[in-house]
């Protein structure tokens, strides 16, 4: 009874007690070591990637403005997108906006509407499409 390969911590239940990925480290006991790092250094960490040639560009999903603005505030690059759940029924406008203002592209996700969340609803068959 193990956790999915490649589970992050906070995604089961106590009683897998940690995960064999070798992408997370663990102490001499067995117990997952956890390191607070910086969004902002991580951020500097995947330009140098794109600095580097490795890709083509780099971006966030579900960031704000103001999160956004925070990582950047040392001169970092701007994102070239922040995904985001976008659709007929939450279509982001200031969010949107704010983004525009910025720099920064916008890709939606779920663009005919998150039936989880709305219903039975969705973009396709709603009468505002």
């Amino acid at each position: 009874d193990k956790p999915p390969k490649g589970s992050s911590p906070g995604n089961y239940p106590e009683r897998w007690a940690g995960t064999e990925d070798p992408m997370f480290p663990k102490d001499k006991d067995g117990n997952l070591v956890f390191r607070d790092v910086p969004l902002s250094d991580t951020w500097k960490a995947l330009a140098q990637e794109k600095k580097a040639g490795k890709v083509r560009s780099i971006g966030v999903s579900n960031f704000s403005a103001q999160e956004i603005k925070d990582m950047t505030k040392d001169g970092a690059e701007m994102p070239a997108v922040n995904q985001v759940e976008a659709h007929v029924f939450w279509n982001q406008k200031e969010l949107c906006q704010e983004m525009k203002e910025l720099g920064v592209a916008v890709v939606a996700y779920s663009p005919l509407g998150n039936s989880g969340f709305h219903g039975e609803k969705s973009g396709i068959t709603s009468d505002l499409v």
